[in-house]
């Protein structure tokens, strides 16, 4: 089994991880996947990746076709492949109804046959054998309308790329799933799951198969799943670092009756589950539908917790089909981890710069002026400390909440609401409801609205130890 590296897609900044990516290619990860959804594309980041990487493959994970015409596709993957030697993997996915009509401003239309025809066109530009010509229902080139000018041509690409450039397809659903074993060379999965491979993939994989052109099985196609793994001592703060982003994805990736990943949970047994969170989501509800995610529906798709847990539950994934495993990641330490554990490396051994280490140096050198002490947290908590004392609608939360805070100055306080009218100390309680644990940078960034409490979540900057579902009251003892 392989290993790849997920960046995921941009939030209203765009960060590339660079430091995990360089240190990805010095272990031998096999591919490093950028994704594009209605923000930044995934093109751009991966140029500039390749232009600072050895030997990791560039994958695109997805690009989103309808977005592009197959002719721009092939012509910005033989692009990359060429600049990057030869290191480009072409992943390519269909999005949904509501990216692709109320962002790309087109007909989502039927789904399989734009994919088949879009990847044969794709195909035949690599090929570079013909001249391009194609009739079909979703795609006429040369274009052929009532508004055509009649002067289209068949043409060849000036670029010459390679045939054999590899073509993954993004898909969930069953059709799409034996689509991809058919046309595809891999397949890029999302919320897979191992040990449901055998009743909810293996046949429409097998099928596909069989309506391949050329012999296919299993050794000769790649089964790449996006799986994050969040190590931690605490089994239940790994989780819960994730249920905010899967809560996303089945409650809000799409609308009710037709999305994907709701569909796809619901077949794994969690049906229940799913119509919850969706209800929660799309009241506006983040938060609690978070909470409603099973931790059991975590461990089916993710690796969490200690290294010897990860250890034990990789066995389920080296068991099943995947050839490689895509991980998302935040820190130096996990892409070290499962490299040492899936792929052997001793190198992981060697000493370098930690995560952090390499986050101070940069915050060393911004030329920026410091924050004022009062924007600190300390400020933060002072003024929340007054807030407390007047609201005694708070004592209904019943719950007492521990707040740790590193960086300069940092601290721990308390937020007693288990009395009326409640109170915030500094001080470390002998025992909490919840434990919360942030940067002091990133403290005062959510408090002032600066930070989106689901996407510090997804980013890893917020760490909950103890009752998920009293994060969602977050907003309550913090306004």
């Amino acid at each position: 089994m392989r290993l790849g590296l997920m960046t995921g897609y941009s939030g209203a900044k765009l960060e590339l991880p660079m430091a995990l990516i360089k240190e990805a290619d010095r272990l031998g990860y096999y591919a490093v996947w950028t994704a594009e959804a209605y923000g930044s594309d995934c093109v751009t980041p991966l140029a500039w990746i390749g232009a600072q990487t050895q030997q990791i493959h560039l994958g695109t994970a997805i690009m989103q076709m309808p977005a592009r015409t197959p002719a721009m596709t092939a012509m910005t993957a033989i692009t990359l492949d060429q600049l990057s030697g030869g290191r480009m993997l072409l992943g390519l996915g269909l999005s949904g109804p509501q990216v692709v009509e109320g962002w790309h401003g087109t007909a989502y239309g039927k789904p399989l046959g734009r994919t088949r025809e879009y990847v044969k066109i794709v195909r035949t530009i690599f090929a570079r054998e013909e001249r391009l010509v194609h009739n079909g229902k979703q795609y006429q080139i040369p274009y052929k309308g009532e508004d055509a000018t009649g002067l289209g041509k068949p043409l060849k690409s000036i670029l010459h790329g390679r045939a054999d450039l590899p073509i993954y397809i993004a898909a969930i659903g069953p059709k799409n799933v034996q689509l991809s074993a058919e046309i595809g060379d891999g397949w890029l999965p999302i919320f897979f799951s191992p040990t449901h491979y055998a009743d909810i993939y293996a046949e429409h994989v097998e099928a596909g198969f069989a309506r391949a052109d050329a012999d296919k099985d299993l050794s000769n196609f790649d089964i790449a799943p996006t799986v994050s793994v969040v190590v931690g001592d605490d089994v239940e703060a790994c989780r819960n670092r994730l249920k905010p982003m899967l809560a996303l994805y089945v409650g809000g990736m799409g609308a009710k009756g037709k999305n994907f990943y709701y569909d796809l949970v619901s077949r794994y047994g969690f049906a229940d589950a799913a119509e919850q969170v969706q209800e929660l989501f799309l009241a506006g509800k983040k938060m609690e539908a978070a909470a409603a995610i099973p931790d059991a529906l975590v461990d089916e798709i993710a690796l969490c917790g200690p290294r010897e847990r990860i250890k034990e539950r990789l066995m389920l994934w080296e068991k099943s089909p995947i050839t490689t495993m895509n991980i998302t990641a935040h820190d130096i330490a996990t892409v070290r981890t499962m490299a040492e554990l899936v792929l052997g490396s001793s190198e992981t051994t060697i000493s370098l710069p930690t995560h952090n280490e390499i986050q101070q140096k940069e915050e060393k050198t911004e030329t920026e002026e410091p924050m004022s002490t009062e924007a600190k947290s300390a400020a933060v908590f002072d003024g929340l400390a007054k807030r407390v004392a007047k609201r005694d609608e708070l004592s209904k939360i019943d719950a007492l909440f521990q707040f740790e805070i590193s960086g300069d100055p940092g601290g721990s306080w308390v937020v007693d609401l288990t009395t009326t009218p409640g109170s915030v100390r500094e001080e470390v309680a002998e025992k909490a409801d919840c434990t919360i644990s942030m940067t002091d940078d990133d403290f005062v960034a959510l408090t002032s609205g600066d930070l989106d409490p689901t996407t510090a979540f997804m980013q890893g900057k917020i760490k909950v130890k103890g009752d998920m579902g009293l994060v969602m009251k977050l907003q309550k003892i913090l306004g």
